[in-house]
């Protein structure tokens, strides 16, 4: 890795930053016009609310470079907590010289001082790049796995049919099975 990078948590003040590396990563998967959040809402989510942290990299000139943003995750299967990674990004100028093999070195230091026992991300399969670099860090392919995601109207849609408990909110038990027992 570079010498003038430092690896560190990311604080408040590079919320403008973290947009500012999503933004670019967006732009990478031709998807930046999807980058809905703001500044203040990473500051918010982040900061305010502990939704997730990020490990940014550092240039004592250019600064932040870099960036892994991540939250907690629990596996019931091993009944202990680990990681997810939602975003490793790094600007081209700096890849190919061990950043973001110093921001995934990082993040599994910071697993194991937490006693966590996985770090797990997705990648794109067209990402090339980023399968070959994940695959030299000696992660493992789960293939089987097929990502899912409830967003905007069918995420609203799907909450509309949970079951109220007595006092008005949504957290009531559900009484009877729709079929999908065991679906992961």
């Amino acid at each position: 890795m570079n010498e003038e990078l430092t690896i560190r948590f990311a604080e408040r003040e590079d919320a403008a930053d973290l947009l500012r590396l999503t933004k670019a990563l967006a732009a990478d998967m031709g998807r930046e016009s999807e980058v809905a959040a703001t500044a203040e809402d990473i500051e918010r989510g982040m900061f305010d609310k502990g939704a997730g942290e990020a490990l940014v990299a550092e240039h004592q000139d250019r600064g932040v470079v870099g960036c892994a943003v991540f939250c907690r995750t629990f596996s019931t299967w091993k009944g202990a907590c680990g990681v997810y990674l939602e975003d490793l990004f790094v600007e081209e100028a700096y890849r190919g010289g061990g950043t973001g093999r110093a921001l995934m070195a990082r993040l599994a230091a910071l697993c194991e001082e937490r006693g966590y026992e996985r770090l797990s991300w997705h990648c794109r399969d067209t990402n090339e790049g980023g399968l070959a670099f994940y695959e030299r860090l000696g992660a493992a392919r789960v293939d089987p796995l097929v990502l899912h995601r409830l967003e905007g109207e069918a995420l609203s849609a799907l909450a509309a049919q949970a079951p109220a408990d007595a006092g008005g909110s949504r957290a009531g038990v559900v009484a009877a099975a729709d079929g999908a027992e065991g679906a992961r």
